[in-house]
């Protein structure tokens, strides 16, 4: 976790494998519900877009709460 806006349910983070992330009513963040995502507007020190930065916003914004900064989390949209 990068950083998190709790009163928005929004959490930043950056994946450590790259690969395909879909936004289904299934996806999960830290066993969360993810609503949708977005690639916020972050600018790196170059001046050019941050695209490994992606802005998580949770179904329920009080779930906001359980990712601390610095954490480690898991994204999965499956079946399970």
């Amino acid at each position: 976790m990068e950083s998190v806006v709790a009163a928005r349910g929004l959490v930043f983070a950056r994946p450590i494998e790259p690969g395909t992330m879909l936004a289904t009513p299934r996806a999960t963040l830290g066993g969360r519900r993810v609503k949708y995502f977005d690639l916020p507007r972050k600018l790196m020190q170059d001046g050019s877009l941050d695209l490994q930065l992606i802005g998580f916003y949770l179904e329920d914004p009080a779930d906001a709460a359980h990712f601390p900064l610095g954490a480690l989390v898991e994204y999965l949209d499956d079946e399970r």
